[in-house]
């Protein structure tokens, strides 16, 4: 059965009832009560903690008399307060789990889900549902020390999201949906330089040269402007090298290289993540198998890769 009260903290603060705007919440402060108590549903939560952490500039006495006067308005003005909190002499606690759904608390899941997923399709499905949840920055309007820090931690969280839904679409060679990833990442946070880094190696073997190196031309604009600094040795390494690159003949729709890799996908997400775990150093890897299972194609595809981001090969298959 679906939750009466759907809560969201992240964007900006909602609470629906039923699907019913609940009233009363308009103060930035009874909308971090009720986040800090979300956010640490599960255990019970010390009234003199919460009385410190939401008037730092208060003696003892006022802070509880605050916390006292707020957490009777949040009772009154919570539907079904009653099932969602649990309170006593020392402690309060919220035990809303399944009375009242969150986005907060749906991202998280998500994120806990595609931890637990062995394969990549059931971890891009459980990130693609934990993504779809976060609709921006933790309660944007309020500024308490204790909120800047969650917020901080959900926002890095999301950002590492988009980066894993790069990179599993890119194991999987669906180099487009890798892509959406890698620029969603970029409006998220335009300051993050392997975002770029690797949004150019993207648009490098989707073979579009001109996107990947455009894409370098705005991380240079980006940094000199924000924080006065040029991208680092490895970015501009990677640039260098993607000029050089020769442009594709054929549309990659319609050469072989494009063709999945059907029945092989955890192996050359295994290659990919070795390769980038070398950074540059000397490495082995070694492909066996008996005959006819493949094993030339998975070789042919990695030089292919790896040929499309500029990166010299030595020998032959």
């Amino acid at each position: 059965m679906a939750s009466p009260l759907h809560l969201y903290l992240l964007g900006s603060f909602r609470l629906l009832h039923r699907n019913e705007v609940v009233k009363g919440f308009d103060q930035a402060r009874l909308q971090e009560l009720l986040a800090y108590l979300l956010l640490h549903r599960g255990s019970p939560i010390p009234r003199q903690q919460l009385a410190f952490f939401f008037w730092l500039d208060s003696t003892e006495e006022q802070a509880r008399t605050n916390l006292r006067n707020l957490w009777h308005r949040l009772r009154r003005a919570l539907p079904d307060a009653d099932q969602l909190l649990i309170t006593d002499e020392l402690t309060v606690q919220w035990r809303g789990e399944d009375a009242c759904w969150s986005d907060v608390a749906a991202f998280e899941a998500g994120l806990q889900q595609a931890r637990a997923k062995a394969d990549i399709d059931g971890q891009i499905a459980a990130l693609e549902e934990a993504v779809a949840t976060y609709g921006g920055e933790l309660l944007p309007g309020c500024y308490s020390d204790w909120l800047l820090a969650e917020r901080d931690r959900l926002a890095q969280a999301y950002g590492v999201a988009r980066e894993q839904l790069a990179a599993l679409h890119e194991a999987r060679r669906d180099y487009r949906q890798a892509i959406g990833h890698a620029q969603a990442l970029l409006r998220h946070d335009p300051l993050h330089e392997p975002a770029y880094a690797q949004l150019m190696r993207l648009h490098a073997l989707n073979d579009d040269r001109a996107a990947a190196l455009h894409t370098y031309h705005t991380c240079v604009t980006v940094l000199r402007r924000e924080l006065d600094v040029a991208p680092s040795g490895a970015t501009r390494e990677l640039y260098e090298r993607l000029l050089n690159v020769k442009p594709q003949p054929v549309a990659p729709a319609q050469t072989e290289a494009a063709i999945p890799l059907m029945g092989r996908e955890a192996e050359w997400a295994q290659l990919l993540r070795a390769w980038r775990e070398a950074r540059g150093r000397p490495g082995l890897a070694l492909i066996a198998g008996e005959a006819g299972i493949g094993k030339t194609r998975l070789a042919e595809a990695l030089v292919e890769w790896v040929g499309r981001q500029g990166i010299p090969r030595i020998g032959k298959l």
